[in-house]
């Protein structure tokens, strides 16, 4: 897709400053192409030429539909519209309404009719261009993303006053910590989405397989800590002083950077590693797992299995084949991810946007089910879906 810089332009008042212009080859009533530099102006509604185009493009001025277009200062100029052909590059031609003016003292402005309702126009400050981007969801896909938004929102405002089922009812330190478990694995969901959704809407998809690999990772996790949320949420918030210790001992025994060098030398560090290693006597209990040989060692993570593991437990071990395989692939330079001739289909922008999505969802549903918030049967329905969804 086409990248404008911007052009230096002087002005009465405020000097010379920076102003977008987009170069397009306007279509002649002969089929030849015509160059001509446009201002790009988001306040007008129509494109505009001079009077003089008319007579470049080989079009009878009069032959348009007549109008009259007030300026911002309040006059009045007389234009006549004509749909012209716009190519701004090989890859990218509209068809655009023009109103050539009977003017010659007005500019040549690129508006928003047939351009800003057709395209996205990413005005980039630290480059100084603009770049035209296709529109990254269509309709239908629209639909589907305000549709989890709204979910979102309904599930989020019922969360505060909800009393989760199971176990945890009759506990509230079990009912607060599970809550907030909960909400942190949506919250990163969320993130994580709202980074796909980056990627797609800049047009740089390529990085869309990390962040599918993260989404299955979290809703994985969520669904094993959902079987057992009275436990297991008490077992992912103690595993924090595991990972803690494990940082806070590889900083300070080997500090080769300036960090850790400040963190080895901190009159706190005696205070703050007796806190850490106390917490982690504590809780190291809990992650110890017995190896195939019988020896006893610590979990990497506070699911106390391979994420392979985990998947297949849950029943999604197609998943884990299919989809978190190749995104693995990707994301550790494995030849078969690096093949330029054969993409990673999950750089595809729809299917990357619906496992996203389908990830969101899930958590939203079970969220909602332990939660006993009552959702439309639309909402239901294609939550349900999404749990049954199993590649």
């Amino acid at each position: 897709m086409p990248v404008y810089k911007w052009q230096e332009r002087p002005t009465k008042h405020f000097g010379t400053v920076l102003v977008p212009f987009a170069k397009a080859d306007l279509q002649r009533c002969d089929g030849r192409f015509q160059s001509v530099a446009l201002q790009i102006d988001s306040g007008a509604v129509i494109s505009t030429l001079r009077r003089s185009s008319a007579t470049l493009l080989g079009l009878t001025l009069e032959a348009g539909r007549p109008v009259d277009l007030k300026s911002v200062g309040g006059g009045v100029t007389q234009a006549f519209v004509h749909e012209i052909t716009a190519r701004f590059d090989p890859s990218l031609t509209l068809s655009v309404p023009f109103a050539i003016m009977t003017s010659e003292t007005v500019p040549n402005l690129l508006g928003r009719l047939g351009v800003f309702d057709v395209l996205q126009l990413h005005f980039d400050a630290t480059f100084q261009e603009t770049q035209f981007l296709q529109p990254w969801l269509d309709r239908k896909e629209r639909r589907i993303w305000e549709f989890v938004v709204e979910t979102e929102e309904h599930v989020l405002r019922r969360w505060p006053e909800v009393t989760l089922s199971g176990k945890t009812a009759s506990d509230p330190e079990l009912q607060r910590n599970a809550k907030d478990v909960a909400r942190r694995f949506l919250g990163r969901t969320g993130q994580v989405l709202a980074s796909l959704r980056s990627l797609l809407k800049e047009g740089t998809r390529y990085g869309a397989p990390a962040l599918i690999r993260t989404m299955f990772e979290l809703v994985w996790q969520f669904e094993f800590l959902m079987l057992a949320p009275e436990k297991r949420a008490k077992e992912y918030a103690e595993f924090y002083w595991v990972t803690r210790h494990k940082q806070a001992k590889t900083l300070a025994e080997n500090p080769v950077g300036f960090v850790s060098k400040r963190l080895a030398e901190s009159p706190k560090r005696a205070a703050g590693e007796q806190q850490n290693r106390v917490e982690f006597e504590r809780v190291k209990p809990m992650f110890m797992v017995q190896t195939k040989g019988g020896k006893e060692r610590l979990a990497e993570n506070w699911y106390k299995m391979s994420i392979r593991e985990l998947a297949e437990s849950l029943g999604r071990g197609g998943e884990y084949r299919l989809i978190y395989a190749h995104a693995s692939a990707w994301a550790h330079g494995d030849p078969f991810g690096t093949e330029p001739q054969q993409p990673n289909f999950l750089e595809d922008p729809n299917t990357a946007l619906l496992l996203g999505l389908m990830c969101h969802e899930r958590i939203l549903f079970l969220i909602a089910e332990a939660g006993r918030i009552v959702l439309t049967n639309e909402q239901f329905e294609v939550l349900k879906l999404a749990m049954r969804q199993n590649a």
